[in-house]
């Protein structure tokens, strides 16, 4: 099982900086990289990360997804409309 901690500074402000904590890999990515995929864990992780951001009162922009997920902007839209949908 692995479990890999982010701690992530985000803007907040024109001078303002806030460092939040995301869990970048779970226990469970082993298993659905496995079973499902890198496009599911990749949707996965998104899903997780905007939640524990969102629990901090953040909201992280797509550069910051962008920087975090090491993808790129037109995938990072894809999979958030995927997930909107169900």
């Amino acid at each position: 099982m692995m479990k890999g901690l982010l701690h992530y500074r985000t803007r907040e402000g024109k001078n303002t900086y806030r460092t939040i904590d995301l869990t970048f890999c779970s226990g469970e990515d082993d298993s659905v990289f496995s079973e499902e995929g890198v496009v599911e864990l990749r949707k996965r992780r998104l899903r997780r990360i905007l939640e524990e951001a969102a629990m901090q009162d953040v909201h992280l922009s797509y550069r910051d997804l962008e920087l975090i997920l090491s993808t790129s902007r037109s995938t990072l839209k894809r999979d958030m409309r995927m997930l909107r949908m169900g």
